[in-house]
Formats: structure tokens, C-alpha cells, sequence
């Protein structure tokens, strides 16, 4: 279960529904919550019937670190929330922030920040906490609803940092997220069962068919510093795509509504049910059997999974599969042959990307052949 690197085993794929994990989900997306976000009318309902001083506190807390929200993520993952804090109530949770000393929320503020730096890969080093005027030059490019004066404020005074993050997330989870979370419990249980199925299916097809989209460049660009990915259904998430990178670690979320949605059986033209459906013309015998030879390998397989998540050049399939280059281009050839990827000389290289249309054709035929 899961795909090579160098040769090795390094990633693990889990489902689970953490509290923590889950509120910290619903407050990315009710931050986020505006007319026009293409959110949920009840979010946008959610965020409205906020507090003036939550609300406030919500926007600051969530606009200083970036797009990706790095901040709100630092005291929860801090929380086992994977553990032993995967279950905490509302009390327990807010008990266990408490239990941080107010530096460690300005150290988890300021790493926040840095890895928006370390992401842009502009060099930028922390300043002294007294140099305002640096700090107010370090802060900008991680700003988003955030001002510069406000995030420095709030940054250097530790104990008012803590004060208003731990309150902020006690008066989340007490409000509108456990009624709704309680409400909707049974859906993300069932959701997280009928995904177990994914398990066997590798990083980049779980996450395309739990999510229904692609897996994004930036976390196949981090692979291969990946040990366990952890799928985690939500409610609102819609077609959006979330996820946390926190090596070995990496959280994603997928939309339990959505998913089991897409999941569900579809009538065949004979009666029976089937999970897919698709508009593509099924193959003669002969180009069938070519398809299926060629994905008669493990490694071919691997191949066809790794360029779902998007093109590579062959130098990078190398890498992936941890096998000989030669073994490699023997693979790249056999399935190229069979139509099931196809290859674009760029710059000197050779760009190969999986033929979406042949595959659903594969698909097609082999669905016909079971229903008719």
C-alpha cells in the first residue's frame, strides 16, 4: 500500500475523522465564508451570525500566515490530533491549548510566517521581535486579511496572542461547529467507510477520487518527503481543494457530501449498477487485450498512476519508481505502444502524460463486456 521512491515504501494512506482536525477545517472555510466565495449559503449564514469580536479575531488570526493558513494549523497539530487528541471535546481541546505557555503561541506565529518565506524561497530571515520597522517589512508578504499593524501587535504581545487563539477555537467549537458536527456525524462516518476502499490505490488516485480533482504540483513536489497521508472528510468543502503538509505527514481533506455523491451506483442500460459511467466507445478485442498487457505489470501500473496525477519527464518517472532507466523506458514504451500514454519531445526531453481518452475507453469496454 503506497508508492516508491529509491525503492522504498513511503507512503501510507489512512482515513480517519479527528475533532480537532475537523474544526480546524470548518474554520479555514468559514473564514474564507464571503458572498461570492462559491461557499455554502449555511457558512456564509455561520460567519455572519458571528460575534463582531469573533469575527474580528477570526480574520486576523487566519490572515497573517499566508494562503495556506499556516498559523491555525500549528497549535492543533501540536494536539496529537492524529493520537491521542484525535477525539478531543471542545473542553478538552481548549484545555489542552491552555496548557501552552504564551511564548510557545509566538513561536508558533512567527514559524508560521517563516514558512511562507521559506516557501517563496526568498531568503528572508526573522528580525529581532523590537525592530518594528523590519518586522513590518517581514510580515507583508504573508498578509492576507491581516494588517501589518495589527499582525505586529498582536505577535509581540505572547499572552494576548494566546488569550484571543485559545478563545477563538473554544468559542468556534462551542457555536456552530458542534451542532454541526453532530449533526452530520453520520455522513462523514459513512464517508470515511465507503473510502476505505481507496487504500490500495496509491496517493495520486485516492486523493483524485476522493476529491475529485487532480493531485496538485505542490504536494507532488514534496513526496518524497511524505511517510502517511491521512484522508479526512468534511462538510463544506464543496469542489474546493485543502490540505496540510506537515512532513512526514500530509492531512487532506475531501468533501464527505460530494464524495459519496460521486459514489454512488449509477443504472447501466441493462439495469445493473455500476460506479462508473462514461460516454467513451468500448474497443475492438484486439486493442482491449494490447491495453490490458500493458497493464499487466505492477510497474506499468505504478506508471499510469503517477501520470494521473500529471506529466512528467522520464527522468522523473525514474525517480518515483526507484527502478533502472532502461526498465523505465521498456515500460514507457509498452504502455505508449498501447495508446495508454503519450509522449512530447520538449526541450530536449520527453514529457509523458496519460491519455485520458484511451483509458476511459479501457474502461468503457470492460464495463460493457460485465454488464452486457
Amino acid at each position: 500500500m503506497g508508492e516508491l521512491v529509491a525503492g522504498r515504501p513511503i507512503v501510507q494512506l489512512q482515513h480517519r475523522i479527528s475533532n480537532p482536525l475537523d474544526l480546524l477545517s470548518y474554520m479555514a472555510l468559514l473564514y474564507r465564508a464571503v458572498p461570492g466565495s462559491g461557499l455554502s449559503p449555511e457558512l456564509i449564514a455561520a460567519r455572519r451570525s458571528l460575534d463582531y469580536e469573533v469575527r474580528s479575531d477570526l480574520d486576523l488570526l487566519h490572515g497573517f500566515s499566508g494562503r495556506l493558513l499556516h498559523y491555525m494549523e500549528e497549535p492543533i497539530l501540536r494536539l496529537d490530533p492524529l493520537g491521542e487528541g484525535a477525539t478531543l471535546t471542545c473542553e478538552g481541546m481548549t484545555a489542552a491549548l491552555e496548557s501552552f505557555p504564551a511564548d510557545d503561541y509566538q513561536r508558533m506565529a512567527i514559524h508560521a510566517i517563516s514558512r511562507v518565506h521559506d516557501a517563496a524561497g526568498d531568503g528572508a530571515v526573522t528580525p529581532p521581535m523590537d525592530d518594528v520597522d523590519a518586522w513590518r517589512e517581514y510580515i507583508l508578504p504573508a498578509l492576507t486579511t491581516a494588517s501589518p499593524e495589527d499582525t505586529y501587535e498582536i505577535i509581540s504581545d505572547a499572552a494576548e496572542l494566546k488569550r484571543r487563539t485559545v478563545g477563538l477555537f473554544s468559542r468556534i467549537c462551542n457555536g456552530s461547529y458542534i451542532r454541526d458536527f453532530v449533526a452530520n456525524r453520520q455522513t462523514l462516518d459513512q464517508a470515511r467507510t465507503v473510502a476505505e476502499r481507496t487504500s490500495n490505490l496509491g496517493f495520486g488516485l485516492a486523493f483524485s477520487e476522493l476529491t475529485g480533482n487532480r493531485l496538485p504540483s505542490t504536494l507532488v513536489s514534496r513526496i518524497s518527503d511524505v511517510e502517511r497521508v491521512i484522508f479526512c472528510p468534511t462538510m463544506y468543502l464543496g469542489q474546493f481543494v485543502s490540505y496540510i503538509v506537515s512532513p512526514p505527514d500530509v492531512i487532506v481533506y475531501y468533501s464527505a457530501p460530494e464524495y459519496l455523491k460521486r459514489s454512488q451506483p449509477q443504472p447501466a442500460p441493462n439495469g445493473r449498477l455500476t460506479d462508473h459511467t462514461s460516454s467513451a466507445a468500448p474497443l475492438g478485442e484486439d486493442d482491449l487485450l494490447d491495453a490490458l498487457k500493458a497493464l499487466s505489470d505492477v510497474n506499468r501500473l505504478r506508471i499510469v498512476e503517477l501520470l494521473a496525477s500529471g506529466e512528467l519527464y522520464a527522468q522523473e518517472v525514474v525517480g518515483k519508481l526507484g527502478i533502472a532507466q532502461s526498465a523505465v523506458s521498456r515500460h514507457l514504451s509498452l504502455l505508449e505502444r498501447a495508446g495508454l500514454i503519450t509522449v512530447t519531445p520538449r526541450r530536449g526531453m520527453k514529457y509523458y502524460s496519460l491519455n485520458e481518452a484511451k483509458m476511459d475507453e479501457v474502461a468503457a469496454s470492460l464495463l460493457c463486456r460485465c454488464s452486457c
